[in-house]
């Protein structure tokens, strides 16, 4: 993909359904000036295999950016998903969270910035939360008794918010340039 306005093309990789990543991209050494991994390593089985490949099709001096959650990502939700048996915490931030992301680009690149950014979500809708954390494992799992538990956590949160959720967010965006020799 060619982005004028910067004079650079960059990678684009669209989602891989089967959570693995090819052993090889099919591009030669050094094709691009940026790689950009948004928020899509932790859905990975290999996320060092996708670091891997996407250095080596990075010219001298382009760029990784990837994106990922921190450990405290929306855990104020999460935390209700134990009425059912979920984490108490992000488990895409526990699949790959920021000391993956410093640590893979780091031992790829040998260099890496960070920058964490932390949000706000404010839920104002008691069936949203339900109706999202009950779509996927383990809440679609989930039997009728661990349903009424849940429902109740949902009704306690926002009881103490007066009506609403307030969920910190947390973010991180981590920067590494490819070796210009």
């Amino acid at each position: 993909m060619y982005f004028p306005r910067f004079g650079v093309t960059a990678l684009s990789i669209p989602w891989i359904a089967s959570c693995k990543f090819p052993a090889s991209l099919p591009f030669e050494d050094g094709s691009f000036d940026g790689a950009i991994a948004m928020h899509m390593l932790y859905h990975l089985t290999d996320p060092a295999v996708a670091v891997a490949e996407m250095h080596r099709v990075l010219k001298p001096g382009g760029f990784l950016a990837v994106t990922t959650n921190g450990a405290n990502n929306m855990r104020r939700l999460y935390e209700l998903t134990t009425a059912f048996g979920g984490t108490p915490y992000d488990p895409a931030a526990a699949a790959f969270g920021f000391p993956d992301a410093e640590r893979l680009l780091q031992e790829r690149f040998g260099n890496v910035k960070s920058y964490v950014h932390p949000a706000h979500m404010r839920v104002t809708s008691p069936d949203d939360v339900f109706l999202a954390l009950t779509s996927y494992p383990p809440g679609d799992q989930a039997d009728d008794r661990q349903l009424i538990a849940f429902k109740d956590a949902i009704q306690s949160a926002f009881a103490e918010g007066g009506g609403a959720l307030d969920v910190p967010k947390e973010t991180g965006l981590f920067l590494a340039i490819k070796d210009k020799s």
